[in-house]
């Protein structure tokens, strides 16, 4: 386990997407426009027509990603993450007519139907990064900053 400490928050961005916005593109561009590097996606909920994601379907040494897309009206009831050198690293919870889930890892190409609202909390003093570790897929935080 790794634990790293920072010495507060700063900025709070709500973002407010409408309809065909990009979920995971839009919080990645926000940061970069207002230079959050390091942050927490704390909250996210709308409704989608598109959702790209992909989760481990395996207990094996080298963990197997199934990618799925699935293009129906839904309901996003949870999106939250880690943003980390301004690339973030998201999860989700959509559901179709409050019956079939679909959640994992968000991927490029997620789109709001109606609207989406989202939170990204900034994180001062905290320069740390996403490396691989020995399965490629599966990273590790690394402090960036000056020990």
């Amino acid at each position: 386990m790794s634990a790293f400490l920072s010495k507060g928050t700063g900025r709070v961005a709500l973002l407010h997407l409408t309809a065909g916005g990009k979920l995971q593109e839009s919080i990645r561009d926000e940061c970069k426009r207002v230079g959050i590097m390091t942050g927490i996606v704390s909250c996210g909920i709308g409704s989608l027509r598109k959702i790209v994601y992909h989760y481990t379907d395996s207990d094996t040494e080298k963990p197997l990603d199934v990618h799925k897309t699935v293009e129906r009206p839904m309901e996003l009831v949870s999106l939250q993450g880690i943003v980390l050198e301004g690339e973030p690293h998201l999860h989700v919870l959509a559901t179709e007519s409050g019956s079939v889930c679909h959640s994992g890892h968000l991927e490029d190409g997620t789109e709001v139907l109606y609207l989406a609202e989202l939170s990204v909390v900034e994180v001062l003093d905290l320069p740390l990064g996403r490396r691989s570790g020995k399965y490629g897929t599966v990273t590790h935080f690394e402090y960036l900053g000056e020990e």
